[in-house]
């Protein structure tokens, strides 16, 4: 196997020919991995249980999960918000590097891509749940009917349905585009004729010629700039389910820059959690180097302190305003009945995080990997400490109300986690988990860069 050294974005003697064959033997080699077969089962015997409780849920009634009055919405939206934060950090951070031209997103942009189309999935499956009565989901979408009954526009709900659905669409056209060269590739390679026929099916008669190179690299720009607008104004109108309300603690005009920065946060810290897992299990540790995790985690550090800020103005507003019950609020995150989960939180995205100042943090795998899933866990107790310490407490004292999860909660929240893995296991047995075109260009670069002297 190739070497590299800790400096190097490339490893020492990857040629086109020798890459090709490592990525594409990862798809076309008949048996599976080990620890993939492992993986697979574990997260589709959880992707089972997902259904199964969902299921459950859904023929008894939603009264299942611990929602009470006046948390009437409980851990369905936390966990709708989270994976919505994960799923549009995945297009962002993808279209971002390739608009700035960044030489390290080669082997990570693929995982960002799938990582967002999966999560995204996660996310409209809670958004279903978390309507209440599910079964009336189809009043969100607006069709023609005889009884001219059309969606309430004021209605947060049916924003998020035009959201999570638009955001699907588009993530679901920029992942499948940019596979299009690497499936032409896996036809070109495949033995069998099934996989020639499928991958042949997939490529949409892909042949490589300047034309088709000269459309791809076109469109792709278009995609990479449609995807940053589209991304913060979707992640903005998620935020504004809260910030419409007059609710202290919802009532915050900075929620939508405030979302989207939390959203790149947990989305840095989902691919660097994936880049580590996946350069252990594929053997990719030359392709996905020190150097690349050493990148994702100053992307982690930055948007940390971004989310760092807007708690700082979160707690000067609630001051500067006057007003009573904003500071209330506050104050009962601090020591209410919910104060662990916010210290708990503050310690995640506040202090562990600052950690990755330190270079040898950042090129460590095992740090990376805890700090990153120290920070979903953080990012996922602020969406927690926001729904529930806002409105459990409400302006009367007798509609007071404590609320916590029940095993239905936890299990379809693990089933969730299941439900993603399963995805995103399935995914790299059908396509290169890594770019083949990226890592092209990459070599194309460095070897011209050998050359010219630079």
């Amino acid at each position: 196997m190739p070497q590299t050294t800790p400096e190097t974005l490339l490893p020492e003697g990857l040629t086109h020919t020798t890459m090709t064959e490592r990525i594409a033997g990862l798809v076309l080699e008949p048996r599976a991995r080990g620890r993939w077969r492992l993986a697979f089962a574990v997260s589709a015997a959880l992707a089972l249980m997902f259904v199964v409780c969902l299921g459950i849920v859904f023929t008894i009634g939603v009264g299942l999960f611990g929602v009470n009055i006046p948390v009437a919405w409980g851990f369905p939206i936390v966990n709708t918000i989270w994976w919505i934060g994960i799923a549009h950090a995945g297009t962002l951070i993808s279209a971002v590097l390739l608009l700035t031209r960044q030489p390290w997103r080669a082997p990570v942009a693929r995982l960002a891509e799938a990582m967002a189309l999966f999560a995204i999935v996660c996310a409209g499956i809670y958004a279903i749940v978390h309507l209440g009565r599910p079964q009336f989901m189809q009043f969100l979408i607006p069709y023609p009917n005889t009884m001219d009954l059309w969606p309430q526009w004021r209605s947060p709900l049916v924003w998020d349905f035009f959201a999570i659905s638009t955001y699907f669409v588009f993530t679901l056209g920029f992942l499948y585009f940019s596979l299009l060269p690497d499936f032409a590739t896996l036809r070109d390679r495949a033995q069998s004729r099934g996989l020639q026929i499928f991958y042949g099916v997939m490529a949409l008669g892909w042949r490589g010629s300047a034309l088709h190179w000269a459309r791809y690299e076109q469109v792709n720009r278009v995609l990479a700039a449609v995807a940053a607008p589209i991304v913060v104004s979707v992640t903005g109108i998620i935020s504004l389910d809260l910030a419409v309300s007059l609710v202290p603690g919802f009532h915050f005009t900075i929620f939508p820059p405030y979302f989207v920065a939390g959203a790149l946060f947990s989305g840095f810290a989902t691919v660097s959690f994936l880049a580590v897992v996946t350069r252990a299990m594929f053997g990719l540790k030359d392709l996905i180097t020190r150097r690349h995790l050493d990148y994702l985690g100053r992307m982690m550090l930055l948007f940390a302190l971004v989310v760092n800020y807007a708690y700082i103005q979160e707690v000067f507003t609630a001051w500067y305003s006057g007003d009573p019950y904003q500071r209330a609020v506050y104050i009962n995150r601090w020591t209410g009945p919910y104060a662990p989960a916010w210290w708990a939180m503050f310690v995640c995205n506040s202090l562990l995080v600052q950690l990755l100042w330190f270079r040898r943090v950042r090129r460590s795998p095992a740090m990376l990997l805890a700090l990153a899933i120290t920070g979903n866990i953080g990012m996922w107790l602020e969406r927690f400490q926001i729904v529930f310490t806002s409105t459990y407490a409400s302006y009367m004292p007798s509609t007071w109300g404590l609320s916590g999860p029940t095993l239905w909660d936890l299990l379809v929240a693990l089933g969730s986690l299941g439900l993603f893995a399963f995805l995103l296991l399935a995914f790299v047995r059908l396509a290169p988990v890594v770019s083949m075109h990226d890592m092209r260009v990459s070599i194309h670069h460095a070897v011209h860069k050998e050359k010219s002297g630079d």
